[in-house]
């Protein structure tokens, strides 16, 4: 009989080690918000934003691990492990608002009004950068609302997957 111990399966399925420990972070920091509101009177359920960064911590967490994890050597060493998860730590809460920005783009077309008198090409230009750039601006809005915990939480989690 086969034991697998928990930081062997751990180390042979980054991405959802990654996945499990951003969204265990996402669900107790979006948790003890609730339980602040409910204590103070104001309401009983997560906000959306709240529903994005449990979201955030699932699949962003797994999506970005799985792409960066051996392509930039996370194993190579826990320094480079750490480094590695704290990139998905970081980047890891705009790829639900990338998702949703695609999906809106897929079923009402692009979502940024045209300018007037503006050539094809800097419209194209303009409407790319913002498809880029709002989801990072959001991102940063949320990093900066959990305190940096997804990148803690992400370089501890690629630090532990990386030591032998």
């Amino acid at each position: 009989m086969v034991h697998w111990s928990s930081p062997q399966t751990a180390r042979q399925h980054p991405s959802l080690t990654f996945g499990v420990a951003g969204g265990t972070f996402a669900v107790l920091f979006v948790a003890v918000a609730t339980a602040q509101r409910i204590a103070s009177g104001e309401g009983y359920l997560p906000s959306g934003p709240e529903v994005l960064l449990v979201l955030g911590g699932f699949v962003g967490g797994a999506l970005l691990a799985r792409v960066l994890w051996t392509r930039l050597g996370g194993t190579e060493s826990p320094l480079r492990g750490a480094v590695v998860g704290a990139l998905v730590g970081l980047f890891a809460m705009p790829v639900p608002m990338y998702l949703l920005e695609f999906a809106l783009v897929v079923v009402d077309g692009m979502p940024f009004e045209a300018v007037p008198g503006m050539s094809p090409w800097m419209q194209v230009g303009s409407d790319l950068l913002l498809l880029l750039a709002t989801p990072l601006l959001l991102a940063a809005f949320g990093l900066v609302a959990t305190y940096g915990g997804t990148v803690v939480v992400g370089a501890a989690t690629g630090y532990l997957l990386a030591r032998r």
